[in-house]
């Protein structure tokens, strides 16, 4: 999912005429784009990203065992 989110930031970023030439109007380019991102995207990304890192919790504290999960 993260790779979803930067993916569309970058082709949003490629659609931009012209390019910006300067790391400051980059700056605020990007963060324009962020900005206007739906928030469905950043929702998706937060629920899958704390099932990953609860399952590597939990598999951590199984010792690395699978079968202890339910």
């Amino acid at each position: 999912m993260y790779c979803h989110i930067w993916g569309t930031v970058l082709e949003k970023y490629h659609k931009l005429q012209p390019k910006h030439k300067t790391t400051d109007k980059l700056k605020v380019a990007l963060q324009t784009i962020w900005e206007e991102m739906p928030r469905e995207h950043m929702n998706k990304a937060v629920v899958i990203f704390t099932k990953c890192l609860t399952t590597y919790v939990t598999l951590a504290a199984n010792d690395g065992h699978s079968e202890h999960l339910q």
